[in-house]
């Protein structure tokens, strides 16, 4: 009996020794590939493997939120497949990311993917913060919105697959997710924001005042923001083009002489006043007295938070600039060719959109 126990126990011993053996190993592993991700910078079939097993962190926010490495991994490759898939020879571009600059093209799309997905991820962090918290079916339902634009769930499964290698749940996790996190955040803000109520109070005795005939450039010099408000509210002649689409919008549905409402835009409150109109080689062009009450822009907003929020990019390549609110590279070559980007690859469609 004695010696049953005594072999029992030595079995116990060498399966636990085993079982010790193998955590020992699995951790060496997870080590060594993390050195030769975070210190060598190396990508290859071995540590892509290890990315999908293990959640390596390509950014980490505020201490306990991650954008992890094969997200990254995942995104930069449909990136890289919605280039290499388009025919963009018809219109007299290219993109190769096989010759040296054609990596660096790649590297700069890297950091553009990492910078985007970091930003998507403090806006849902900030929007869970401010209560907003998104449902499957508000999901779906947007999804289905958005449908409508491609013709049918088979047309957008068909487009995904073929142009960047995902599904449609790829579609609301990478797209429809961070863009109503978004959405909504920015409108939450505009509800709370005392700026923007302030704005807005301005803006209407802006309105007031000329319902009640005051002049608009007396108006203007009272209660515009900007340089236009020096001149009357005056600003020249603009196209279409040359205007927020807003703006735009209402100016030219305007006659000679007509002052509009208040008008929103991502910069604040307008009204304006057509002062003429005319066609120029062919160009419809207004000319414009503006009365403009600036609001903080969400994209503002956005900048304060990122510089307050603590990220670490434990990257090789990469570094979080707080001062600035972006990523940056750590490599003097790569951010002179990311700044040079249009002369180093002026026929790269990857550079110019």
């Amino acid at each position: 009996m004695v010696v049953d126990d005594i072999k029992n126990f030595h079995k116990k011993i060498k399966v636990a020794t085993a079982l010790y053996a193998v955590a020992v190993l699995i951790i060496a592993c997870i080590v060594l590939t993390g050195v030769l991700i975070y210190g060598f910078g190396m990508d290859n079939q071995v540590t892509q493997k290890s990315a999908q097993i293990f959640p390596y962190p390509a950014a980490v926010i505020s201490g306990v939120n991650f954008v992890s490495l094969n997200s990254l991994e995942n995104n930069l490759r449909a990136v890289k497949r919605f280039y290499e898939n388009q025919d963009f020879g018809s219109i007299g571009l290219q993109v190769d990311f096989t010759t040296p600059d054609g990596q660096k093209r790649l590297k700069v799309k890297e950091k553009d993917v990492l910078e985007k997905m970091i930003e998507n991820r403090i806006i849902e962090i900030l929007a869970n913060k401010n209560g907003i918290v998104l449902t499957k079916d508000a999901v779906v339902q947007e999804v289905s919105k958005q449908l409508a634009q491609y013709g049918s769930q088979e047309d957008l499964t068909d487009k995904l697959q073929r142009l960047y290698g995902w599904t449609i749940n790829d579609f609301e996790e990478k797209i429809v997710k961070p863009d109503m996190y978004k959405s909504k955040l920015a409108e939450k803000l505009k509800q709370v924001n005392a700026d923007s109520t302030q704005a807005k109070t301005k803006i209407g005795k802006a309105a007031a005042d000329l319902k009640n005939n005051k002049s608009f450039a007396d108006t203007a010099k009272d209660y515009s923001e900007g340089d236009s408000a020096k001149n009357g509210g005056e600003l020249g002649w603009f196209s279409a083009d040359q205007m927020l689409p807003e703006l735009s919008l209402v100016a030219f549905s305007m006659k000679k002489g007509d002052t509009s409402d208040v008008i929103e835009s991502p910069l604040g409150y307008h009204i304006i006043q057509i002062e003429d109109k005319k066609a120029e080689s062919g160009i419809d062009k207004v000319r414009l007295k503006q009365i403009f009450v600036r609001t903080q822009s969400f994209p503002e907003w956005l900048l304060e938070q990122e510089k307050n929020i603590k990220i670490y990019v434990p990257l090789k390549d990469f570094y979080w600039n707080k001062d600035g609110g972006n990523l940056e590279f750590k490599n003097n070559d790569l951010k002179q060719f990311e700044d040079n980007l249009d002369k180093n690859s002026p026929n790269d469609a990857s550079v110019l959109f």
